[in-house]
């Protein structure tokens, strides 16, 4: 194969894979919107929820108020992705994953809990303990998914064998900025403004005791905080691969101009020196007739 069929092969290469990398992007940056949409509701749902929480503890039960203990138990839920192609969405995972390991320390036993293959392998290499790993598709979580991922760590709770609950998501600021975090939601809930003052215009009047109405409110808040997470973090990794195949996009676009250049260049030099050739051979045959 010629140096000319091997740069046109090399072009047409090219230009297949700019039209994947484009569609891919287009596709990426179509889903952001529902996700960010969907993840911004579920925060209005658990603020809401965070709000009564925050009066039960302080005006209906007193004896269950969360007393600082030592964590020698902690569960760790560790959201990634299922493939790459996402920049650096894993690898900032990953750093907080090391951070939160370096914080705890060898006397903390985490027992991880994670979702994405990228992750698993991560983890799987660090020798960490993997208690649970959740394969379900981000993309289409559902509260129902995230009510029984929510009753795990109820149970946990109940049973006193978790100390704490640490989430490392990737919270979504917009298009083109995201953040990996590591948040502790467990036995810490927000507190509001020192000023805040809780009203209520209604009474409560129900047969359940004060630890029950706590517990359930718990488990709603966390619901609705485990599910924002998981779409924040599928919304970021969007983000993320849309900027990536942008990245690749103009990569594979900067090298298809310069095979297009080197191609031309090959073709002029290839006719140019067939023109030399047959000059030179006119030349030799009027040498020979004289």
């Amino acid at each position: 194969m010629s140096s000319i069929d091997q740069a046109r092969k090399k072009i047409k290469a090219l230009n297949s894979t700019y039209k994947i990398v484009h569609v891919t992007e287009l596709a990426t940056l179509g889903k952001l919107s529902g996700l960010r949409t969907k993840a911004e509701a579920a925060v209005s749902y658990y603020e809401t929820i965070l709000k009564s929480l925050r009066w039960v503890r302080k005006t209906m039960y007193n004896g269950n108020n969360l007393q600082t203990t030592e964590e020698k138990n902690v569960t760790a839920l560790a959201i990634t992705s299922e493939r790459g192609l996402c920049g650096a969405y894993n690898s900032e995972v990953f750093a907080e994953i090391d951070r939160l390991i370096e914080t705890l320390g060898n006397q903390v036993t985490i027992n991880w809990i994670v979702v994405g293959e990228q992750g698993h392998r991560y983890l799987t290499k660090l020798g960490q303990n993997i208690s649970e790993y959740l394969q379900f598709s981000l993309e289409n979580i559902d509260l129902e998914t995230t009510t029984e991922v929510t009753a795990d760590f109820i149970d946990q709770i109940n049973k006193q064998e978790m100390d704490a609950l640490y989430v490392i998501f990737t919270k979504y600021f917009n298009a083109v900025h995201s953040e990996a975090m590591c948040e502790k939601i467990y036995p810490d809930i927000p507190e509001g403004p020192e000023a805040e003052t809780i009203e209520v215009d209604y009474v409560l009047d129900i047969e359940t005791d004060d630890e029950q109405v706590e517990q359930l409110l718990l488990e709603n808040y966390l619901c609705g905080l485990l599910y924002s997470m998981f779409r924040y973090s599928v919304a970021s990794e969007y983000c993320m691969r849309r900027i990536a195949m942008k990245q690749a996009k103009d990569n594979i676009h900067k090298q298809h101009e310069e095979a297009v250049f080197d191609a031309r260049k090959k073709a002029l030099q290839q006719k140019t020196g067939e023109l030399l050739d047959i000059i030179s051979g006119a030349q030799t045959i009027r040498k020979e007739e004289e």
